[in-house]
């Protein structure tokens, strides 16, 4: 006798942040001024990179694109957000009688940009008064996620890179007294509206356009694996490894191949598409606190964790995995191996962009594993890894695969 089974039907619930519109492609940082005149915004505080304004006269760029509305300039950014940064262009903004914040670069410019947006709605003008918006967790199911309900400045994000933090309503700011990433979630946090001119992209240092690429497949990777995954996400953020896989390479080749540019920036939108909805993992736990703790950029961290997480998930992601291991397969010209995983086959690409793939090639010293594992344990990030974290031995475990 033969038995048959219906599946069970899709249902569930997917939520979305208020990010209004997003143009996109060559030249669209020309509709900068319409985007004001939408929002009512009259004067802005123009936050940019450090690299980007040594390459080019941002005040004058970005005010012609504006429409005059440029106020006040603030390049003081750093990596990784620190909160003295935070609370210095929270108070440019107010010197500069900001009524809208306008953030380029990558993700540390556009985290500052939110950051500086929930300083201002709520007065923050301390560190111990930051500290009061911080998630808080305890593992492994404790959480406080405090919301803030007041107007923010709206915000404008031109993104010049592929970390996609623009499309997040989280932020990363660094603790730099207890050398800790901390998180910032409430929805009100992401930009109004997004820019993706691959024209501006020209301007990104190569291998930083590389690593933050390898940021997007994390997210992508991480999504397609999630306990939580999503119908929605998970075809997006195949999609979004397909054209990261064919574009990346040739993209990191030729800065001016602006097709290139532009399929990748696409990739970046879809692999964080939902994010919201779809809780991620280690590679991105692990990761806040290389960052914090040892100044790795987070495009390095995804290179130097995502295959060795891979490697540590694949009893718990057989199925995806074998997803994700045939995209990069195709992209390389071998077979997959459905036993194997994805982890090899990740960082091999990684490889073939003349990034690291291991923590000894960026001198992250085996001394500094416990403190991180204790930080990552304290991550919300961590929990929701889709095989189980009971103790930060194993955590150690991974950082050991990853050296």
């Amino acid at each position: 006798m033969t038995t048959s089974t219906t599946p069970a039907p899709l249902a569930g619930r997917f939520d979305a942040i208020p990010l209004e519109s997003v143009l996109f492609g060559p030249g669209s940082s020309g509709g900068l001024a319409a985007e004001c005149e939408r929002l009512g915004i009259s004067r802005l505080l123009l936050i940019a990179s450090p690299s980007l304004a040594r390459a080019v006269d941002v005040h004058a760029m970005f005010d012609l694109a504006t429409g005059g509305r440029v106020a006040g300039v603030f390049t003081g950014v750093r990596p990784h957000v620190p909160h003295d940064v935070v609370l210095a262009a929270a108070e440019a903004a107010r010197a500069a009688g900001a009524d809208g914040v306008l953030s380029v670069g990558g993700g540390s410019p556009i985290d500052l940009g939110k950051a500086v947006s929930l300083c201002v709605a709520e007065g923050v003008r301390t560190r111990e008064e930051l500290l009061r918006w911080r998630v808080v967790f305890s593992y492994p199911d404790t959480v406080e996620v405090p919301t803030t309900t007041a107007p923010q400045l709206p915000h404008i994000a031109v993104s010049t890179t592929l970390s996609a933090g623009e499309f997040t309503s989280i932020i990363g700011v660094t603790d730099t007294e207890r050398l800790v990433k901390d998180l910032y979630i409430t929805p009100s946090l992401v930009p109004r509206m997004v820019v993706l001119d691959p024209e501006l992209a020209v301007h990104t240092p190569r291998d930083l356009w590389a690593s933050t690429g390898m940021r997007a497949v994390d997210h992508a990777v991480e999504a397609l694996c999630s306990t939580t995954a999503q119908p929605v996400t998970d075809a997006l953020c195949a999609d979004a490894l397909h054209r990261l896989t064919r574009y990346l390479p040739a993209s990191v080749r030729d800065a001016t191949d602006l097709h290139a540019a532009g399929q990748c920036q696409i990739a970046a939108w879809q692999s964080i598409f939902g994010l919201t909805n779809v809780n991620l993992g280690l590679s991105h736990g692990i990761g806040h606190q290389l960052g914090a703790r040892c100044g790795v950029p987070h495009g390095i961290t995804s290179c130097v964790m995502l295959p060795a997480v891979l490697e540590y998930n694949l009893e718990h992601t057989r199925d995806p995995q074998a997803r994700i291991a045939e995209i990069f397969a195709a992209a390389s010209g071998v077979a997959a191996d459905p036993a194997a995983g994805a982890g090899e086959l990740v960082r091999r690409f990684i490889a073939s962009l003349g990034l690291p793939t291991s923590l000894r090639e960026i001198g992250v010293e085996r001394s500094v594993f416990p403190a991180l594992a204790r930080d990552a344990m304290a991550d919300l990030i961590v929990a929701s890894n889709p095989r189980p974290v009971t103790g930060e031995d194993e955590v150690v475990t991974i950082l050991e695969s990853a050296y």
